[in-house]
């Protein structure tokens, strides 16, 4: 089953780093980047999580999201 997600960091990731993510879609705010996307499974997820912790990213939230919810 495919879940949605939406992933808030601190800072704005550069162009480089959200292509890394391909299945997520960006959207920068004042000092955050928020990613949201579907993802096959929650091991899909922690790649991600686990992708950006490598690159010294700062993660404020994850959150799964409903069916339907932007």
């Amino acid at each position: 089953m495919v879940m949605r997600y939406l992933v808030r960091v601190h800072g704005h990731l550069s162009r480089d780093l959200v292509s890394a993510f391909p299945q997520m879609v960006p959207a920068e705010g004042p000092a955050e980047t928020v990613l949201r996307g579907e993802l096959p499974d929650q091991s899909a997820l922690m790649g991600i999580l686990h992708h950006l912790d490598e690159m010294g990213v700062a993660i404020a939230a994850v959150i799964e999201l409903p069916d339907g919810e932007e």
